[in-house]
């Protein structure tokens, strides 16, 4: 994989596909070096319906998946409708991860197959890792802990598909990576300290455990002390989708880790500006 951002295609002999008018993606074939017959082959595992997973999930049918697998444990409530984009009133009460599904397909404009669970992602690992076995990427959305997290990253690199995870809180997005190289790692999986749950997690044993009821969920502030809305999720939603597609079309190697914010601007006196 190259580290440069240009591809072949940029040196100016691509030539676009002859107009479908029928073709949802005729836009996005126009893109020189995307492949969009790989993306229909993709099959995504979506953890976590929440303010991230629906955005990415839209994302994902967007682009034109082959399938999206939905997994969540909660049910909808009404202070999700805010940043949640896949859900509305009526929604409210039902499980999550159907809900999510119901929302979607709307938004599959091609030919994209959608599944939902409803269940707990650390009781029910085993399923989790059933799952993963038939997907092509992980997208880790739910909001346990990190070494839930960790879990998920050393089955992807059990594997050998790339998983991204991300959070999302105030103005801040962050977005984590593992792009399924063997010889890689993320920064999850670098910074683990705790030899305990490390020893337990190792690639021989990851997809041994029925139930990962040893990890502990962390301990987590309310958000309705920080707060939430459709920028913040929606924007590490979409980014979280661009670092894989990148990956995925060998435009980019997927980053361990990057972090940005809303109220954040680049500012060069090369740009152009109002004067305040």
């Amino acid at each position: 994989m190259a580290d440069s951002d240009n591809t072949e295609a940029d040196t100016g002999a691509f030539e676009a596909p002859p107009v479908d008018p029928n073709d949802p993606f005729d836009r996005q074939r126009c893109i020189q070096g995307f492949e969009h017959g790989l993306i229909e082959k993709q099959t995504c595992l979506v953890l976590g319906s929440g303010g991230l997973g629906c955005t990415v999930a839209f994302a994902l049918a967007r682009l034109g998946v082959g399938k999206i697998i939905l997994v969540d444990r909660d049910v909808v409530e009404c202070s999700n409708l805010n940043r949640q984009i896949l859900f509305s009133r009526n929604h409210i009460g039902k499980p999550k991860a159907t809900a999510a599904a119901d929302g979607l397909r709307a938004h599959c404009v091609g030919t994209t197959e959608v599944e939902a669970y409803q269940m707990d992602v650390k009781l029910e690992w085993k399923k989790v890792v059933n799952l993963a076995k038939g997907s092509t990427a992980i997208f880790n959305n739910v909001d346990v802990g990190e070494y839930y997290d960790y879990a998920v990253l050393q089955l992807a690199k059990k594997l050998g598909i790339p998983c991204v995870m991300g959070s999302s809180y105030s103005y801040s997005c962050i977005v984590e990576g593992y792009n399924g190289d063997p010889k890689c790692t993320s920064f999850s999986l670098i910074n683990a300290a705790n030899e305990d749950l490390t020893n337990k997690l190792t690639l021989d044993r990851i997809m041994d455990y029925k139930t990962l009821d040893f990890i502990d969920d962390d301990d987590k502030p309310d958000t309705r002390q920080i707060g939430s809305n459709v920028l913040v999720c929606s924007t590490t939603g979409l980014m979280i989708v661009n670092v894989w597609c990148q990956n995925l079309m060998k435009r980019k190697k997927m980053p361990n880790y990057i972090k940005l914010g809303l109220d954040d601007f680049w500012e060069d006196e090369g740009c152009i500006a109002f004067d305040v």
